[in-house]
């Protein structure tokens, strides 16, 4: 009896378990497969990050002695890699996308999409949008808006010291 009572317990937290184990493998191949990318891309480029940071299926690092910026995001299981030379950057600015929901006379600012937009100084080159937020494929904020911010003010940061090297110069 006690064995029999000891194996349906036991089956019974496996039960509960595994399901955990298995949504948790999943979710970090993704990232391994990510950061095996990055660390490829920074031994062919020679990059050595000052600020970085990595949330949910992204990730963000600077480089200011050789003025690169590496972005990059996984979609599907494909790797997403933007590797910007800051030197060819002329303005950054974030954008985000909002609408008001009302229930119950209460008025909610809900963020739809935020977006660190960078110009380039050559006006025939597109500007790329490096994306933090998206309610289409993350439904929970996680401080996006303070991370662009952040990035933003660290992005203009070493631009400034590229225009006062170029007045200097």
């Amino acid at each position: 009896m006690n064995v029999s009572m000891l194996l349906v317990s036991a089956l019974l937290v496996l039960c509960t378990i595994i399901p955990f184990v298995i949504l948790n493998k999943s979710g970090k191949g993704d990232l391994k497969l990510m950061s095996k990318e990055i660390k490829n891309l920074m031994v062919q480029t020679k990059l050595k990050f000052d600020l970085k940071e990595s949330w949910g299926n992204s990730f963000i690092g600077l480089d200011s002695n050789n003025k690169k910026l590496l972005f990059s995001k996984v979609f599907d299981g494909v790797v997403a890699l933007e590797n910007i030379d800051i030197n060819e950057v002329s303005n950054v600015k974030i954008v985000k996308k909002t609408y008001e929901l009302r229930s119950k006379n209460k008025k909610e600012t809900v963020l739809e999409k935020l977006d660190l937009e960078i110009g380039f100084l050559d006006h025939d080159k597109p500007t790329k949008a490096l994306n933090f937020y998206d309610i289409n494929s993350i439904y929970m904020e996680d401080y996006e808006l303070v991370r662009a911010e952040k990035w933003n003010t660290a992005i203009t940061g070493v631009l400034k010291t590229n225009i006062k090297r170029d007045q200097v110069a």
